[in-house]
């Protein structure tokens, strides 16, 4: 656990006796529980270190200007869409106490291993939601509720700013760590960001803590609100992502 101690240092964030144990327990969950609940390819805890547990410390970098940093995080009510294996909510979380989160997964067998790593870190102040982010999104209880919605952005930005735009209060902030260039991702999602109550995407390449390759952070501020029809059904956000003509490519 030495490197994750480290990773967290560079980011200001000290971690003590009773973190570093719950950081060990959740990588033991995760290798014991990895191939029942198919959780995550990486097999060896050298990817699942680099990869998991330090990457995921990138969304609480201090890159500077309006980006938030650790220490804004804490107290602040976050949710995790598309959590799997609790990456990054569940990591968020161990390095800031403090953290109000929820955890979100459509996978029934993936919430059950979140529940319990909950039980078994002893964690207080975190949900984990078996739902969908369509529907979670038009509860009074999630929508616009959130100081900040995080997500592997494994799918394309104009996808995921209808399903994680939706449950940012004013104020609130969208963060999605992308692998590789994303400007015309970004570009081809501004319209439906605005649409959906965003102001226009700062994107930085965050390169540390870690050896893994450079990530590029797309924050979304929420500066209005989202209109009442999206999210829109199950499954439409993916087969009909949102682009407005003007977005897209000539």
């Amino acid at each position: 656990m030495k490197s994750v101690i480290a990773a967290a240092q560079l980011l200001g964030i000290d971690i003590d006796s009773r973190q570093q144990s719950q950081f060990q327990r959740y990588r033991e969950l995760i290798e014991l529980r990895s191939k029942q609940f198919n959780l995550t390819g990486h097999k060896t805890w050298d990817k699942i270190r680099e990869e998991l547990f330090i990457r995921s410390l990138r969304v609480l970098s201090p890159a500077g200007g309006s980006v938030p940093t650790p220490e804004w995080f804490a107290g602040k009510r976050a949710i995790d869409i598309g959590s799997g294996a609790g990456i990054p909510g569940m990591i968020m979380k161990i390095a800031i106490p403090e953290l109000h989160i929820t955890l979100l997964d459509s996978i029934q067998k993936r919430t059950n291993f979140l529940t319990e790593v909950v039980t078994e870190l002893e964690l207080d102040g975190i949900e984990v939601i078996n739902g969908r982010a369509e529907e979670l999104g038009q509860q009074k209880k999630h929508r616009e509720n959130y100081d900040v919605v995080t997500a592997r952005a494994v799918a394309r930005l104009n996808e995921l700013a209808e399903l994680t735009i939706p449950f940012a209060n004013i104020g609130g902030t969208v963060i999605l760590p992308k692998s590789g260039e994303v400007a015309a991702e970004v570009k081809q999602a501004a319209s439906a960001a605005e649409l959906l109550g965003a102001a226009p995407a700062l994107v930085l390449e965050i390169d540390k803590p870690g050896t893994s390759p450079p990530d590029d952070m797309v924050y979304w501020m929420k500066i209005s609100n989202t209109p009442r029809e999206f999210p829109r059904r199950v499954g439409i956000p993916h087969q009909s992502p949102l682009i407005l003509p003007e977005d897209r490519d000539e």
